[in-house]
């Protein structure tokens, strides 16, 4: 399960306040943890999106977890929280999920199953990292989406293009990181996958206040948990 952070009841009380005035800034429509790192659809979408055909006339699949059940392609209520740290969310959070493909292959998409709580017109960054240790390391590749459906919608993907593209090797371990730039001001769900319960290698970053970051501000922490729901794409 993930690390849990051991904070003061007086920290504590500011937590909750903290969330629940976030909550309400946002007309119920989402409900965080109380440590804000997941964070709840309360109403499911009117409508189902295209699901994203695995993206096959891209590129082939290399890794991921998208379901092919088209109303069930991710779990499209619940997930991690992604944000900047600003516009009123009290820290920066990022996340990251392990994988170790296959075959040997050259990554140029990754897609990934994410929502947008604010309705605005923000962008992601979607990566892929080397690993150091179990947790990401060095940037790879990277790129910048913008087709980012609301939050709580099923089940449209969202996919950038990697810049560069990413030579992978087989047996080799792997990111997919899913972060913020420091114009970001939305804040973001990156569904949870509907295809396999184990706890897995994941990984955070969190940078604020030891209320919310104890004493692992700045770094990326290790953990184990469902995966979120992702897919990489190349040839």
């Amino acid at each position: 399960m993930k690390k849990k952070i051991v904070i003061s009841l007086s920290c504590l009380v500011i937590v909750l306040v903290a969330s629940m005035a976030l909550v309400a800034s946002r007309t119920d429509k989402f409900a965080f943890s109380p440590d804000f790192r997941t964070v709840r659809a309360n109403n499911l979408a009117a409508h189902v999106a295209s699901a994203p055909a695995f993206e096959e006339k891209k590129g082939k699949v290399i890794a991921g977890n998208f379901s092919k059940y088209k109303t069930a392609t991710y779990f499209s209520i619940f997930g991690n929280t992604i944000d900047q740290g600003v516009n009123g969310f009290p820290f920066l959070i990022w996340q990251g999920n392990a994988f170790t493909p296959a075959k040997s292959a050259t990554a140029t998409e990754v897609s990934v199953g994410l929502g947008d709580l604010d309705g605005g017109a923000g962008s992601i960054q979607l990566s892929l990292y080397s690993d150091n240790g179990g947790v990401p390391g060095t940037e790879l590749g990277t790129g910048t989406a913008t087709n980012v459906q609301d939050y709580g919608t099923c089940c449209g993907a969202t996919t950038a293009t990697l810049s560069p593209s990413v030579a992978l090797t087989a047996g080799t371990q792997y990111w997919v990181v899913v972060s913020t730039t420091s114009q970001e001001t939305d804040i973001y769900g990156w569904n949870f996958n509907t295809t396999t319960m184990d706890a897995l290698p994941a990984a955070e970053f969190c940078q604020g206040s030891s209320t919310y970051c104890g004493n692992n501000s700045g770094v990326w922490v290790p953990y184990s948990y469902v995966p979120n729901a992702w897919q990489v794409l190349g040839n």
